[in-house]
């Protein structure tokens, strides 16, 4: 053999030698003896962070396309939904859609999403439907998937364990202002989480007769995820870290509105993605901090799965998300509430979550005994 072709049997050995050391590394996902159920359930996964991610700049895309890119007729439909849109802009803060659409909410894809990790919503007690609720929802993981399924859509059953409650999940109010995506999010029920909106949704009247509970409703239970997306860059697998210590405005909501404080914890929800280290100081966590001082969102770096393998993609991880509703903590209703007053609820509060934590993690948790609740 010729020195010339030995370096080329050599070169070519070492290609199939880093190909192997990129491919082997991965975890390839199996592709035969799948069932459709789970296939149903990966695809919708896919879709759901496909929506999330560049939902919003398709809508704007099409609406681009039907204006500049069609016919008269196609032109006139677009004038006249921005038309509706614009005299619309404000039915999230009014709650003229009530709870949206029961047939969007209730849409198979939905219930493959939450069958997916899967999603469960566990209910500790019951809450009767004459007053309204204020759900603290914690930890906000990368994307609440579990929040969403939970309180966005029927599949795991919430109008079933509390009939009579209208479930509205607050979102980012940039999505209701989005030309057609808004529409989904009004179907799905979501609101604003403006000071004003949630405080509209919880002094509405808990009488059946009155005109906002013609669609069978007689309350509102508002879930709110109360560290926002700041959680978002703590979450990765087993890290239970939540940002409550210095959010009081849901406490001064409740006291004003008279309505129940209701700890929400989803055990699981930090599980679904992994992310790169980013402790406080690091240059990727000042990066982060600093895009959220400019534009109020947190850029989360995170790394779920893809469609054929589980090690790196955007597919959301298969990890079971528990979402326990806690005990509701009654409150005096105050219009205008006092500091101390305010302080006294948060710190009762605060209480609670750790008491659901330490209650429920032993069940969820896997080596529980070393995971505990941190609250900044």
């Amino acid at each position: 053999m010729s020195g010339e072709n030995f370096n080329l049997i050599k070169k070519h050995v070492e290609l199939v030698d880093f190909i192997k050391s990129l491919i082997l590394p991965i975890e390839w996902a199996p592709i035969v003896n799948v069932s459709m159920k789970r296939r149903y359930e990966v695809f919708s996964a896919f879709m759901f962070i496909m929506m999330v991610l560049v939902g919003e700049i398709v809508c704007f895309y099409v609406l681009y396309l039907s204006l500049f890119h069609t016919g008269i007729i196609g032109k006139l439909l677009s004038i006249a939904y921005l038309t509706f849109m614009l005299s619309d802009l404000k039915a999230d803060e009014t709650g003229i859609r009530g709870q949206g659409s029961d047939w969007v909410r209730s849409w198979s894809w939905w219930r493959h999403f939450a069958d997916y990790f899967p999603a469960e919503l566990v209910k500790t007690v019951d809450l009767p439907p004459t007053k309204n609720y204020l759900f603290a929802c914690f930890p906000h993981g990368v994307i609440s998937c579990g929040l969403f399924a939970n309180f966005a859509t029927n599949a795991t059953g919430f109008h079933e364990k509390f009939p009579g409650i209208r479930s509205k999940l607050c979102t980012l109010s940039f999505h209701f202002y989005v030309p057609f995506f808004r529409e989904l999010v009004l179907s799905w029920g979501l609101m604003s989480p403006k000071y004003k909106t949630i405080k509209h949704a919880l002094s509405q009247s808990t009488n059946k007769l009155a005109i906002c509970n013609e669609d069978g409703y007689t309350s509102n239970g508002v879930a709110l995820v109360v560290g926002g997306a700041q959680e978002a860059l703590y979450s990765r697998p087993g890290n239970y870290q939540i940002h409550i210590k210095n959010r009081k405005g849901f406490v001064k909501i409740a006291i004003e509105t008279g309505a129940s404080l209701v700890p929400v914890f989803s055990f699981g929800e930090v599980d679904v993605y992994d992310s790169p280290n980013n402790e406080p100081g690091s240059r990727l966590r000042k990066f982060q901090e600093k895009y959220k001082e400019w534009t109020g969102v947190a850029p989360a770096i995170f790394i779920g799965r893809g469609f054929f393998q589980y090690s790196f993609g955007l597919i959301p991880r298969r990890s079971p998300i528990h979402t326990v509703i806690g005990s509701p903590i009654a409150v005096k209703k105050n219009e205008s509430p006092t500091s101390e007053e305010i302080n006294s609820i948060h710190t009762e509060f605060m209480h609670e979550v750790e008491k659901l934590f330490e209650n429920h993690k032993h069940k969820y948790i896997q080596n529980s005994d070393n995971v505990k609740l941190i609250m900044v």
